[in-house]
């Protein structure tokens, strides 16, 4: 009789365990997606001109999430329209919003937070948002320079309000971030601001804007590895759009065909991290004109290789013709 007890006991525990055991096998499932490229959509407009242009790009583009852009002045049943044509493609689509006054304005991301609770109770299932992705980059203020830890403190509270509203939501929220905050903290806080940041969120997308495999790798290195032990998933973004401060941030100039390739090599050098989850491209218009670009450039290649070859097919039916005529002469 004294055994049913621990019998008991024992049965709940190892009932917990499965769970905890299922929920960190999940964790680690979606850390680990082998493909998993995303993309900012920051233009939310293009729903109603080229809907299915976006969607088109995604399936060729093994495009698994977009993060869109939320305009309030947009029609709700815009987004929902377009969700659930995304969603029967089996791509995930995240609100994307953030700007650095974020950090120090808090009724910002509360506007967005309200704005969502009232989109997501009013939307189907399958025209929700799966998750909230956010772009704050409060580096870009003057406070930076002037006042960086009131600015830090001030952004703390504000990812804390936004994880807040996330949380009553029931959405997973990402953030971006650059690759060189490994090299700041977040006052009061042990450790990196990095590190502090990818153990607040779900999952976070580093900014590692370089043109070359190597450099790429050497820029999300360190986060990656911060990830890994926090137990958090990191996608590796890269640059398509032109850049005012040097071109080895981009691929502006070098193209698709060469940026695949070198992302090709990142998955080698990085692809075994516990925490890498894939790459996002910035942003959807820079990579479909980049991509126009390549192809356009390629075309002209061949055309070149085309009228190269046909000029030389005549002048080798031109040449006997003239030595016979040369012979004649003689």
């Amino acid at each position: 009789m004294k055994t049913h007890p621990v019998i008991s006991r024992c049965l709940v525990f190892c009932l917990l365990l499965a769970w905890s055991s299922g929920l960190t096998g999940a964790g680690s499932a979606y850390s680990r997606e082998p493909g998993g490229f995303s993309t900012w959509v920051w233009n939310p407009w293009l729903l109603r001109s080229s809907s299915g242009d976006l969607l088109r790009f995604a399936a060729a583009n093994d495009i698994d999430t977009l993060y869109l852009q939320i305009d309030p002045d947009m029609n709700p049943a815009d987004y929902a329209s377009f969700i659930r044509r995304a969603s029967a493609q089996q791509v995930r689509v995240y609100a994307l919003d953030g700007a650095p006054r974020w950090a120090l304005e808090r009724h910002l991301p509360k506007a967005f937070i309200d704005w969502l609770s009232t989109y997501q109770s009013g939307a189907s299932a399958e025209e929700r948002f799966a998750g909230i992705h956010v772009d704050v980059e409060p580096y870009l203020l003057p406070e930076w320079t002037s006042g960086q830890e009131a600015l830090l403190r001030s952004w703390k509270d504000s990812i804390a309000a936004l994880l807040s509203g996330a949380d009553r939501l029931g959405l997973n929220v990402e953030a971006d971030i650059p690759f060189w905050f490994d090299e700041h903290a977040m006052p009061g806080e042990p450790g990196t601001l990095s590190a502090w940041l990818i153990g607040r969120f779900d999952g976070v997308t580093i900014m590692a804007y370089r043109d070359s495999a190597e450099r790429i790798a050497d820029a999300a290195r360190n986060e990656l590895a911060e990830a890994a032990k926090l137990g958090k998933p990191v996608r590796i973004a890269v640059e398509t759009n032109p850049s005012s401060e040097t071109p080895k941030v981009t691929f502006y100039e070098e193209g698709s065909s060469f940026m695949n390739a070198q992302l090709e090599e990142v998955r080698t050098l990085l692809g075994k991290s516990p925490a890498f989850a894939g790459f996002a491209v910035h942003d959807y218009e820079g990579w479909k004109k980049l991509r126009e670009k390549t192809a356009a450039a390629a075309s002209r290649r061949s055309s070149s290789l085309t009228a190269g070859g046909t000029a030389a097919a005549a002048s080798k039916a031109v040449r006997p013709a003239a030595r016979k005529s040369a012979a004649a002469g003689k």
